[in-house]
């Protein structure tokens, strides 16, 4: 009797209890703590690290459709055709953080549009040589993170730009560039390029690719077929003005001024009430040499 009086007063049994508590609720303060703190910065690491991931496979995008634009080139009657792999999400930490972030894959489903006018004076008359407006395509990239700040990369007229926020820039330039020839004589060479194929839009999270297929080549204004320009302006329609306008003044702004021209009499790079960027180029004491070729690329995304 005395013994099962003595087995009710025993405490042995409650500090067991007492202890797995206590244990237990260290385990769950550490585990939220690891979960509120650490899992988060890891799978932002690991999203920006996806992100650039995501600007290789672009920068390749962009490597290749200038290769299949040179073949056109090269051999009018060519068709190759080439694939590009794009990591579409991120993100991935075993065991931790399993779940990925995804990315949507455009082809086409963004205006861009260009406009260019070429004038010269015969005679004190503007005659028009060239005018020409057309809607390139692009190729788009944008990204559904979780942790790290969203990100779009766009391939348009050969040109690859990162989007972040507002803000806008761009990485890889195009097939355009300004030349002091001799004194007051500018060369510009720009090659148009023409992405075509059916709008689609695609969301994953895996590996997708990207076809292109060389299609065509053509020289559509040549200074050596041609007249000398003495005004040039394009007139670039994009989702991402900021970064055509700092790249288009950054390329005039050296030769521009080498040939004695003023800013922003002579040239000018603004960007209008429509958020169109303008490249403005006024040389009537000089000559504008202008060569525009146009390289037609296909592309499809997804199930080919």
């Amino acid at each position: 009797m005395n013994s099962i009086k003595q087995f009710f007063k025993s405490e042995s049994a409650v500090s067991t209890v007492v202890s797995f508590v206590l244990l237990l609720g260290l385990f769950v303060t550490v585990l939220a703590v690891f979960n509120a703190h650490y899992i988060p910065e890891w799978k932002a690491d690991a999203e920006k690290a996806h992100m650039d991931d995501v600007y290789d496979d672009m920068s390749q995008l962009k490597a290749r459709a200038d290769m299949l634009s040179l073949a056109s080139s090269l051999d009018k009657d060519s068709t190759v055709s080439l694939s590009i792999p794009i990591k579409m999400g991120g993100g991935y930490i075993p065991i931790v953080g399993p779940t990925k972030s995804s990315g949507v894959l455009s082809v086409n489903d963004d205006d861009f549009r260009i406009s260019i006018e070429g004038l010269n004076t015969t005679n004190s008359t503007d005659q028009l040589i060239i005018s020409d407006s057309s809607s390139p395509g692009n190729i788009r990239y944008s990204s559904n993170n979780g942790y790290y700040v969203d990100q779009t990369f766009a391939y348009e007229n050969g040109a690859v730009i990162v989007s972040q926020k507002e803000r806008s820039l761009m990485k890889l330039g195009p097939s355009f560039s300004i030349k002091n020839q001799s004194g007051t004589l500018l060369e510009v060479d720009l090659t148009l390029m023409n992405i075509t194929g059916d709008r689609a839009v695609i969301t994953s999270n895996g590996i997708e690719e990207i076809k292109l297929t060389s299609n065509d080549w053509v020289e559509e204004f040549y200074s050596t077929q041609n007249e000398s320009l003495t005004n040039l302006t394009i007139s670039i329609n994009t989702s991402y003005p900021s970064a055509w306008a700092k790249y288009l003044d950054e390329s005039m702004d050296k030769p521009a001024k080498k040939a004695g021209l003023t800013d922003p009499e002579d040239y000018n790079v603004s960007i209008d009430e429509r958020d169109d960027v303008v490249f403005y180029l006024n040389s009537s004491d000089s000559n504008i040499d202008f060569n525009l070729s146009k390289a037609t690329v296909d592309a499809q995304v997804g199930t080919f």
